[in-house]
């Protein structure tokens, strides 16, 4: 879902990632960082899912950007970048939660409009025909014009039920690609932690963590 705000503030934050690293001058490792692998997990045709694939993407600039980071002598510029990426990341999470929470909106919108049928809009339609009947051909036509606003009215409803299944079906699909987006987000570890931002220093143990490796896990039923 594109939400113009949600989308200007995005930039905003990458830019003011990219004006810190200018400060810390690892512009051209972070453009490395950023670029992804030389040669992309499933190029060579080996088996892949897409979301491997992504996630592998992402264990490379996660590791070239905690290599470039901690490489900043300066302790109060390592954790200002620490910080905008983190609130970077923090942003695109807490967009992935808001288009989950919008779609099931729209979902339980959906399904009520479904259970409202279009009686009034039926009747008008039936009266409208016997009135029509009635002008042009007296009582026969009444009567004829009733069987047909009968039938036109049943047209109406079905078809009003139609489009209620075919936009429950929508949103049911928006829903589900949003919650898979999210929850495939949710596999990747954190840039950085909270307690790096803190302290500016490098927690060794966060080096081994793997969004590959946990991706990899799930579709093994781990």
């Amino acid at each position: 879902m594109i939400d113009f705000q949600e989308r200007a503030e995005r930039e905003k934050l990458q830019a003011e990632c990219k004006t810190l690293e200018a400060e810390a001058d690892i512009v051209q490792a972070m453009s490395r960082a950023r670029e992804g692998r030389f040669i992309p997990l499933g190029i060579d045709g080996e088996k892949c899912s897409p979301e491997a694939h992504f996630a592998d993407e992402q264990d490379h600039f996660r590791e070239h950007a905690r290599d470039a980071y901690f490489a900043v002598r300066d302790a109060e510029l390592r954790k200002k970048l620490i910080r905008a990426q983190r609130k970077l990341d923090y942003h695109i999470s807490r967009v992935l939660d808001n288009d989950v929470k919008k779609l099931q909106g729209e979902l339980l919108r959906s399904t009520a409009n479904a259970n409202q049928q279009p009686w009034a809009k039926a009747a008008v339609v039936a009266v409208a025909v016997v009135a029509c009947g009635y002008w042009v051909y007296q009582g026969v036509g009444a009567l004829a014009g009733a069987i047909g606003g009968y039938f036109l009215g049943q047209g109406v409803i079905s078809n009003a039920k139609a489009d209620a299944q075919a936009e429950i079906s929508q949103a049911l699909d928006a829903l589900a690609f949003a919650e898979s987006s999210r929850g495939e987000r949710m596999l990747w570890p954190e840039t950085f932690s909270i307690e790096e931002e803190l302290s500016g220093i490098r927690d060794n143990q966060l080096d081994k963590q793997s969004a590959y490796a946990n991706v990899l896990q799930r579709e093994r039923g781990g």
